[in-house]
């Protein structure tokens, strides 16, 4: 899945995710990068700070769910399929929070992440993973995510190495929707980091930085001292001590005014998209070879949503 999907799923038990539970460090060389076969020509490249949840997203896992399920139970457990989440808030601000409307609804979305957080607790496949004996638990590990770490190797951007097993029912299931496996878990993962990349970019970029001065000295007028919107996301949500609803959605507010006074959210849209052009171009086998398994997954998973029964 786009935007690393990887680390946002649980399967069967927070231990069990839809698509790197298995992961482990390594220091294995990958091969050549992955190349659309002759004479096709790559779909257009999707933005890599793309955080928006689509249509095709959904379909997408809605699809690998499926497959996951029927892999499942074909190995006699049982698992429930559960649609994909929305993104959380940071993503939808990843920069600095600059929507009044919504920042006077939600605050910083703490409401929203309690409700994540029960519904996650409240997962029938973390019941049912809790539920089975200790031998059955690691045969229920071993059937969704293979053995062992082995079979599948990425380098990524930013350093390091990340493996995962080519075998077990998660495998089977992305293999059978994006048909080249190895190629699907390189490109993604490799993809999938370079949000983090283009982030810390675009905040270390001087253009950034004039502008965050400016917001600083904007929230100061107003009684807040934050170094940077993330200390004041952090500080409104944090776990020991989180603000009450009133004064979250101030400081929430107090952000959003301070982000269009100061152009720091002008700003840091324009560097996004800019930094986000330079690393696709940087990235751009990685991010065709995504974007091309992706095209096209999309009929298999018609197929396979149409074809297989309901849970």
């Amino acid at each position: 899945m786009p935007r690393n999907s990887h680390a946002r799923r649980s399967l069967l038990a927070a231990a069990v995710t839809v698509t790197c539970a298995t992961i482990a460090l390594s220091v294995t060389v990958l091969s050549g990068p992955d190349r659309p076969p002759k004479g096709e020509r790559p779909p257009p490249l999707r933005p890599i700070g793309t955080v928006a949840t689509t249509a095709d997203d959904r379909l997408l896992h809605d699809a690998e769910q499926r497959l996951l399920r029927d892999c499942m139970g074909r190995h006699g457990f049982t698992y429930r399929v559960f649609p994909l989440g929305d993104e959380p808030e940071s993503t939808l601000f990843p920069y600095v929070v600059d929507d009044a409307a919504w920042a006077r609804r939600h605050g910083y979305g703490a409401e929203s992440r309690r409700q994540r957080e029960a519904l996650a607790k409240s997962d029938p496949n973390r019941a049912y993973f809790a539920a089975l004996p200790a031998h059955r638990k690691a045969t229920a590990l071993a059937t969704a995510n293979g053995p062992s770490p082995d079979g599948l190797t990425v380098r990524l951007p930013g350093g390091g190495t990340l493996r995962r097993s080519d075998r077990g029912c998660v495998a089977e299931a992305q293999r059978r929707l994006y048909g080249d496996l190895g190629a699907w878990f390189r490109s993604s993962t490799r993809v999938g980091t370079l949000q983090q990349i283009l982030r810390s970019r675009v905040v270390a970029d001087t253009g950034y930085q004039k502008r965050l001065g400016v917001w600083q000295r904007c929230m100061g007028r107003v009684g807040y001292a934050f170094a940077t919107p993330a200390a004041a996301r952090a500080a409104a949500l944090s776990p020991v001590r989180p603000l009450p609803k009133d004064r979250e959605i101030s400081l929430a507010l107090a952000e959003a005014r301070c982000a269009g006074e100061s152009e720091l959210s002008r700003t840091a849209r324009r560097l996004d998209a800019h930094h986000d052009r330079l690393l696709a171009e940087e990235y751009r086998t990685d991010v065709e070879t995504r974007d091309r398994l992706r095209a096209a997954a999309l009929p298999r998973a018609r197929r396979i949503l149409s074809d297989a029964p309901q849970a």
